[in-house]
């Protein structure tokens, strides 16, 4: 009895976290991978999933033991991912700076004797933080926790003798009901957002 309520609550888990990010990232940002026993599965799944689904060859890549693209098939173009996280900085420290500023701004505007009485320590006391928040935030999305899910458990299949089967969807093409179709004949799929 206690097992089958741990396997149902990690079932709702699942649900809740795949509900709340298919509302918030389309599934053509989402990666999709599977692990396999040997090369021979991937093949026949491969062949599964194609005559399944709309998911075409150029989106799919395997990964094997000593693969020298396995970081290149995983990770998207790693100019593109210093490019975002730069932007993501400069963006979200400008906000915090921004919000610092008009924060300190209406303190020593219309707030207590305090602030009014101190402006140039109002300001510096609002914008040092609004600044760090921001570039806080913008660290936090670039650490992308969620592609680790992803990135260890194929690099552990791989060190282990298993083949891994990586498919980067696209515009209407649905993460569940590929994760449900690879979920039949896979010893384990995970899914991020790439």
């Amino acid at each position: 009895m206690a097992i089958e309520n741990s396997a149902k609550s990690n079932s709702d888990n699942a649900n809740s976290n795949e509900n709340f990010r298919t509302r918030v990232v389309p599934d053509k940002e989402l990666q999709v991978a599977a692990i396999f026993s040997s090369n021979q599965k991937v093949q026949e799944v491969i062949q599964i999933v194609t005559d399944n689904t709309n998911i075409e060859g150029s989106q799919i890549e395997v990964i094997e033991a000593s693969d020298p693209d396995m970081s290149k098939k995983l990770e998207r173009n790693s100019e593109s991912i210093g490019k975002s996280m730069w932007t993501s900085h400069l963006l979200l420290g400008s906000v915090g700076l921004a919000v610092g500023l008009l924060t300190a701004f209406l303190l020593t505007q219309f707030g207590p004797a305090l602030t009014k009485q101190n402006p140039l320590f109002t300001y510096i006391a609002l914008i040092s933080p609004g600044l760090f928040i921001g570039l806080f935030v913008a660290g936090l999305i670039g650490l992308r926790p969620d592609r680790n899910e992803v990135v260890q458990t194929v690099r552990h299949a791989v060190r282990y003798g298993k083949v891994a089967l990586i498919i980067n969807l696209k515009e209407s093409q649905s993460a569940a009901n590929l994760s449900q179709l690879l979920n039949q004949h896979s010893d384990k799929v995970v899914e991020s957002i790439r």
